[in-house]
């Protein structure tokens, strides 16, 4: 079948929001540019497997869900993820994929796949592409002997092709961020840079990673209390009913704090209350509030995952909720302090005190120059560049 008369298919695995943000943003893209004849469709892996392997998935997500928290789980959690070899599954990641296999691997159509642990049991499938979004790599993100590679930096570039990529095997994208917010970009960091140098209060974004661990959310609820009680404001994103949305309601009616509650279907306000507790959920649902309150944020609080390229190419300063939780986490944050676009809030303590900490490091200017750092280094267009390639490959003539 000739490449031009091929369509592209997607697989997610739907566990968590980072992988399958990164898809999400491809097909979006797509679908911007008038492109949906390429795509054959989507699917993910519980739709896929059935009996034991579809069980096996379902295992594997409630693993992400609880095994973030801490404790004896926790840490089972973590040794299992940084020691996994996704380039050579054993019997357990074969037998999870014996449905995704047979699927998928015999396809002439091209498949795109946004998790190493697809990747991996699809190896050998030809036309597999597997989008490696993160800026970092940890051992386990790599997998071999891939049709296409698509990264976001020339440093990612080369980890794969010191692996054995050959250099058109690996195609560089830019910075995968949400195409509505790189539209905005520009007038988004003008204003930021006012505000950080001016005299209005600052407004801080606060984030949760998909699997909302308690080590995460008790701080980031504290820090958005501190941040309101300390002259700020702040816009909290949380899962609707979530373990987010929760424990910032009680920290707030605790400190007798107005929260008003932004879900599906309210009006965005007119003008930003000091404190707004953002319930979504789905993913698209996150994606068009953030969208259309990102030009208040100057700084935003979050773990160290995929939002990381938001401080990275959008002049968007970012302060790092601990611990670092995965495999990708510690490998992010230090691409972000090394970057100068981060600090890093630790404890208990520090969240308590976030507001004055926030207020103290906007008058020495440490904000602005850590949104200056963060901003021109890298193409931001990752997802319309993966577009391109895509409509150029597999277009009609």
């Amino acid at each position: 079948m000739n490449d031009k008369n091929r369509k592209i298919e997607f697989l997610y695995t739907n566990i968590g929001r980072g992988h399958p943000f990164y898809l999400d943003g491809i097909i979006d893209t797509l679908i911007r540019r008038g492109a949906i004849k390429i795509m054959r469709g989507e699917s993910n892996v519980f739709e896929v497997s059935t009996g034991l392997a579809r069980l096996g998935w379902k295992t594997a997500d409630w693993f992400y869900k609880r095994g973030s928290s801490s404790g004896f789980l926790g840490v089972f959690y973590n040794l299992v993820r940084a020691g996994y070899n996704y380039d050579r599954p054993d019997l357990m990641l074969k037998f999870m994929g014996r449905d995704i296999h047979k699927k998928f691997s015999a396809s002439p159509h091209p498949l795109l796949v946004a998790h190493p642990i697809l990747a991996g049991i699809l190896k050998n499938k030809k036309d597999l592409i597997y989008q490696h979004g993160e800026v970092v790599a940890p051992a386990a993100a790599l997998v071999t002997g891939l049709s296409k590679v698509l990264v976001p930096t020339v440093e990612m570039a080369q980890f794969f092709m010191k692996a054995g990529y050959e250099e058109q095997a690996v195609f560089v994208s830019g910075l995968c961020i949400e195409p509505a917010l790189v539209k905005i970009a520009g007038d988004c960091y003008e204003a930021r840079l006012k505000r950080l140098t001016g005299q209005e209060p600052l407004t801080g974004a606060f984030f949760s990673s998909g699997a909302e661990p308690k080590r995460h959310i008790k701080k980031l609820a504290a820090a958005a209390v501190s941040a309101v009680h300390y002259g700020g404001r702040a816009v909290i994103f949380a899962r609707y009913e979530g373990r987010l949305a929760r424990e910032t309601e009680q920290v707030f009616k605790h400190n007798q704090l107005m929260l008003p509650i932004l879900d599906t279907g309210s009006l965005i306000p007119s003008e930003l209350p000091p404190a707004l507790l953002v319930t979504y959920r789905t993913r698209r649902e996150e994606n068009i509030f953030t969208a259309k309150l990102f030009k208040y944020f100057d700084y935003f609080v979050a773990p160290a995952h995929e939002r990381t390229n938001w401080a990275l190419g959008l002049g968007l300063p970012v302060i790092i909720v601990e611990p670092a939780i995965g495999p990708f986490a510690p490998l992010n944050r230090e691409k972000l302090l090394q970057s100068g676009v981060a600090a890093l809030l630790k404890n208990s303590e520090q969240a308590l005190m976030f507001g004055l900490t926030i207020n103290r490091i906007r008058r020495e200017n440490r904000l602005l120059e850590r949104a200056r750092a963060g901003w021109g280094k890298f193409d931001i267009k990752g997802f319309d560049n993966i577009a391109g390639f895509l409509v150029e490959t597999y277009g009609s003539r």
